[in-house]
């Protein structure tokens, strides 16, 4: 049966009566002796985003009654074609469009509210990241891993994860890959279609390459972008092609070496796409001029253009469903039952090497033989990535009814990790961060982070966590740190009269559950010390060459953060509860004649007692729309310390825009840390606006008050002033931007109280 049209007709838009007419005869002509229904095959090629445009073909082919037979599909078609055959409607792939966010999917960064809690601290603050394999470090096979994208197709796929053979989908599919090491295109017609959807759109330097057996493959439109062949050899008569492509540039857009370069790289697949468009019966082009391959963000005008070339090819879409009518009644697409709820008689780990497959069992929490929701497994697929353990995982639901085996693939990262950032602020000036995190190498489920800030104020971290018990719900942690800094001391009015150098040195030791990706509650023992010698010093401190002090803590906290940035969040809630028992402290200060007065001598400067505290925390940031969020931020501080002793690592120390060392806080609008404080309470209220995707503005109100509430829960509390008063408040604004190179940031503000406005420059990945 031959049905090859004049396409320049067909591709005009402008389709004419006669060729209505035409297009029935001739499959009327052809019936006479052939009794077989001719087939229809639809053809969607790449194009990246221009490819939403397929959805709008798609509802036009459904408005006429016309249900292709078979569908072929590369990149970006082989997403609407895989989800098209699977069952989806052109109406759910439009509302699907429409909600996703493309900027996160297309990230290759985890999103900060789906970290794991005990990762979030070192989350997010590093520029260069490398892995190392071996003695070599393991360069990147593409900028984006496409995590958000596997687990998007997961769980779209999953009505028909068990059909390995695509011509057992609702309607017949297969997709095209690019073999990276043969140079071959690879048909993609069996196994996973999460997996062959995931491969045929792999972009190479853009996307990493998909293993599927022992192919490496990367986007199938770098051989293959319209696969017309590939239909015809499903047994399509009647071929239907939309090109959503471009040819190559005329030489007068050949300008650059980039455009060279470009062109020379598309050659092979634009030469081949001129073959397979000449094989269409009916082939459309959508005008997408002004558009691009990476126009997710314009998803919506892209569907519109499919749309309207889609209404041009209704008329001739139904006189060609009404024709193949003579042959019996079209085909019936019936869309799997989505479950929400499955019984599974086994659960299958693949793909683990140095991690334990139980590791992913038991953070995975999925029982056999009970009914799990697909909600629970999608959280704790989540939560498991969230680890940062792997490079990607991904889960399919096979089986008939009675027999589901739920099957999850991972692919490790390698166990050693380098990372490197830098960090300027005024206030804490700036330095150099290297980080190398190790996991599973002292021990299984471990993680070791050893990290140094090579700055003007140095600081050492050593961080050991390790999950235990069978679920792994608990974890051991022990942590050190040093630290080098600076502690200034402010007369009444705010003016500096005397400087501290200070070296800070703690090692704790927690138990912590991990049963939840944004909160974590549990026990802590924590040894601190501190050191401090003037710098600059009154006529009293001049005499001190140094002071000590020491102390051993314990204490019970809870936290939480679900933040989506951790610069500059748009939404989410942070908080902590943390109530303190300090049972040792001792002191010592040495004069200059070499004199030393031990903590028995200090008398009131020390104290010795236990201390107790409790610290509250909550900082609510909500949405009000898109673009605008109510900032919020209260903290509440009560213990039984008296208000000026030298027990300088029991206060908290308040003051500045990024404070930058431990148990230190903002007050906007004064100097660093300029205020001591054993109680107090401080809130802050303001608006934050995204001007556009990384660009924010501020308006910022706060207030600190050190008597009230304080007093009226605690009435015992000693209260201490705030330079000349006992509460404040002050008010300011920011600037932010979140560029490739890390946040930046440019903040100012004045205290009520004062006539100085004071400002901050923040560049780079701060603590």
């Amino acid at each position: 049966m031959d049905l090859t049209y004049n396409n320049h007709f067909l591709r005009t838009g402008k389709i004419k009566t006669f060729f209505f007419i035409g297009l029935c005869c001739l499959i009327a002509a052809n019936s006479f002796g052939q009794q077989q229904r001719p087939k229809v095959g639809l053809v969607l090629s790449g194009g990246g985003a221009k490819g939403i445009a397929h959805i709008g073909i798609l509802a036009a082919m459904e408005e006429a009654g016309l249900t292709p037979d078979y569908i072929t599909g590369t990149s970006m078609g082989s997403i609407v074609g895989g989800l098209y055959a699977a069952g989806y409607s052109a109406a759910e792939l439009k509302a699907l469009v429409k909600r996703l966010d493309w900027g996160e999917l297309l990230s290759n960064r985890i999103p900060f509210d789906k970290v794991t809690f005990e990762e979030k601290p070192y989350y997010g603050r590093y520029l260069l990241d490398f892995y190392v394999k071996g003695k070599k470090l393991q360069l990147p096979k593409g900028i984006i891993e496409g995590q958000g994208l596997m687990e998007l197709f997961s769980s779209l796929t999953r009505p028909v994860h068990g059909i390995t053979d695509f011509n057992n989908l609702p309607i017949p599919f297969a997709c095209v890959g690019s073999n990276i090491v043969t140079g071959e295109p690879l048909l993609l017609n069996k196994g996973s279609l999460a997996m062959s959807m995931r491969a045929s759109m792999a972009i190479p330097s853009i996307f990493t390459p998909v293993r599927i057996d022992d192919h490496l493959l990367v986007d199938g439109g770098l051989l293959r972008n319209m696969p017309v062949s590939e239909v015809i050899d499903m047994g399509a008569d009647i071929i239907i092609g939309v090109f959503v492509s471009n040819d190559l540039d005329p030489e007068e857009n050949l300008t650059s070496a980039v455009s060279i370069l470009s062109q020379a790289a598309f050659i092979t697949s634009a030469m081949d796409s001129r073959q397979q468009l000449a094989m269409c019966n009916v082939l459309i082009q959508p005008n997408l001029d002004g558009f691009a391959t990476g126009s997710f963000n314009m998803a919506s005008q892209i569907l519109e253009r499919g749309e309207e070339a889609g209404k041009a090819y209704v008329e001739i879409f139904r006189h060609l469903a009404d024709s193949l009518r003579q042959f019996g009644p079209p085909r019936t697409v019936v869309k799997p039952v989505i479950q929400n709820e499955y019984i599974f008689d086994d659960v299958q780990v693949e793909g683990t090497d140095v991690i334990e497959k139980e590791f992913v069992l038991g953070k995975l929490q999925v029982k056999t033989g009970t009914s799990v929701s697909i909600d629970h497994i999608e959280e704790r697929i989540r939560l498991i990535y969230g680890t940062l353990y792997f490079e990607k995982i991904w889960y399919e639901i096979l089986g008939p009814k009675g027999h589901r085996i739920l099957k999850i693939s991972v692919v490790e990262h390698p166990r050693s990790q380098l990372r490197f950032s830098y960090h300027y602020d005024s206030e804490n000036k700036g330095g150099i961060i290297a980080n190398a995190t190790l996991r599973n190498v002292l021990l299984k489920r471990s993680r070791l982070i050893l990290e140094a800030d090579l700055a003007s104020y140095p600081r050492v971290t050593i961080d050991y966590f390790k999950y235990v018990g069978k679920n792994q719900n608990v974890a051991l942690q022990t942590t050190g740190v040093y630290l080098k800094n600076e502690l200034p001391a402010y007369d009444s009015i705010g003016n500096l009269n005397s400087l501290f150098s200070t070296n800070y040195a703690t090692a704790g030791l927690r138990l912590q559950t991990t049963k939840f990706q944004s909160s974590a509650f549990g026990v802590e023992a924590k040894l601190s010390y501190m050191g401090l010698k003037p710098k600059i010093a009154d006529e009293f401190l001049r005499s001190i060459s140094k002071i000590q002090y020491s102390s051993t803590a314990f204490s019970l906290y809870y936290q939480f953060d679900n933040m989506n940035d951790r610069y500059f969040p748009t939404k989410g809630f942070k908080s902590e509860i943390r109530l303190s028992k300090t049972t040792r402290s001792s002191g010592k200060a040495e004069f200059g004649d070499t004199l030393t007065i031990r903590d028995e001598e200090l008398g009131e400067l020390l104290f010795t007692s236990s201390i107790s505290a409790a610290d509250v925390m909550i900082l609510p940031i909500i949405p009000l729309n898109q673009r605008l969020s109510l900032l919020g931020k209260m903290r509440l501080r009560l213990s039984n310390l008296p208000a000026n002793t030298l027990n300088l690592g029991d206060y908290d120390f308040i003051g500045g825009f990024t404070p930058g060392v431990i148990n230190a806080n903002e007050y906007l609008g004064v100097g660093t840390r300029e205020f001591g404080l054993a109680n107090y309470f401080y809130a802050k209220l303001g608006l934050q606006y995204k001007v556009r995707n990384n660009l924010y503005l501020q308006g910022i109100f706060n207030y600190l008050d050190a008597e009230h509430p304080v007093t009226w829960i605690y009435p015992n509390a000693d209260v201490g002033k705030l330079g000349d008063r006992y509460s404040r408040f002050g008010y300011g604004g920011a600037v932010g931007f979140s560029s490739p190179i890390g946040p930046i940031s440019f903040s100012f503000a004045k205290d009520h109280y004062r006539e100085r406005w004071r400002a901050s420059l923040m560049i780079g990945f701060t603590y």
